[in-house]
């Protein structure tokens, strides 16, 4: 059995897989003060929870979150006698990475980049949006050759909230039209409507810069943000892109 962990600053997406076959996915609260004990009980939960018999669990692991990696390191050891395998540099992923600083590229985004490549094909630009939403493209080469970051939704609008004395918070909610008729709907258009034009702006200047290529979003974020965009049939969703890739990876890199 595999177990992948996807360590983001919101949530760690654990998914577990049954040789090639995902048994089931499952979102728990990334808490960087959790122990080990607390971890390592909620996992036992949600195998349980799967009715799983079996005694042996690999792990993989993509974190973004440097406090979770030595917690999960000491669940792995303690709770099933492994040790985890981590996302970062000498991993084997079948993808050269054309940065400037190659050790900054966060494992989140390499994850994603093995994932869409392996199964929909390079020259490809995959779209993840979280807390951060990053962009970043992949040739035909299989070379990362970089991308963009800019921050999620909820990201953004919380420091608005937090710095504009006059505006609260509002449901994450798609409005009915793009005017706003109030302070809310108007928030929530720039939440829908201002991200979906952002997005497909960036796409539009990544075509004139590099021409044709396939787009795949993922996170949470896209789903509900799905019906919103004009050429959606042209694009992929996968919302479980990253505990694909997770699993791809680790087929490359087991012992």
């Amino acid at each position: 059995m595999l177990i992948c962990l996807d360590v983001g600053n919101t949530h760690i997406v654990v998914g577990i897989y049954e040789s090639e076959e995902k048994v089931s996915t499952y979102r728990i609260s990334t808490n960087p003060n959790m122990t080990a004990d607390e971890l390592g009980i909620k996992i036992l939960d949600i195998i349980r929870y799967n009715n799983i018999q079996a005694n042996d669990f690999d792990f993989i692991v993509s974190s973004v979150v440097p406090k979770i990696e030595i917690i999960i390191k000491s669940m792995v050891n303690k709770y099933f006698k492994k040790d985890a395998i981590f996302v970062g540099q000498g991993i084997k992923s079948g993808i050269k990475i054309r940065l400037d600083n190659p050790k900054e590229l966060g494992a989140d985004i390499l994850v994603g980049a093995v994932a869409a490549c392996n199964l929909y094909g390079p020259n490809v630009v995959v779209i993840d949006m979280g807390t951060a939403m990053t962009l970043v493209y992949v040739n035909e080469k299989y070379e990362l050759m970089g991308g963009t970051i800019i921050p999620g939704i909820r990201t953004a609008f919380s420091s608005l909230f937090d710095n504009a004395a006059k505006l609260e918070d509002v449901p994450f909610e798609k409005p009915k039209t793009v005017i706003g008729k109030d302070t809310k709907t108007s928030i929530q258009s720039g939440m829908f409507y201002g991200y979906v034009s952002m997005i497909e702006g960036l796409i539009k200047k990544y075509h004139d810069e590099i021409g044709e290529f396939k787009v795949v979003l993922t996170g949470g974020e896209s789903q509900l943000l799905k019906e919103l965009f004009k050429d959606k049939d042209k694009y992929i969703f996968d919302n479980e892109l990253l505990v694909k890739g997770l699993r791809i990876l680790y087929n490359k890199n087991k012992k």
